[in-house]
């Protein structure tokens, strides 16, 4: 895990206390949504950026040629 990936897990705790720190069902406020809201779309992002972001990530390649060419050359 990189340092970009360690700032977004502080940021993501940050949200997450903000948004149960603005939860109040008193006042009716809905504060704590938009904190939810930015939170799930970091989450998801930082679960696509450990996924497929690092330098093992499955690169796309559509031209069947490669694909043909890398299977031989693992299989031999």
């Amino acid at each position: 895990m990189n340092l970009r990936q360690k700032i977004q897990i502080v940021v993501m705790l940050l949200l997450t206390m903000f948004a149960f720190a603005s939860y109040h069902p008193g006042t009716g406020g809905v504060l704590w949504l938009q904190y939810v809201a930015v939170l799930s779309i970091m989450a998801f992002l930082f679960i696509f950026d450990v996924g497929f972001m690092d330098e093992h990530s499955f690169i796309f390649d559509p031209d069947a040629d490669n694909w043909r060419r890398k299977v031989e050359a693992l299989s031999s």
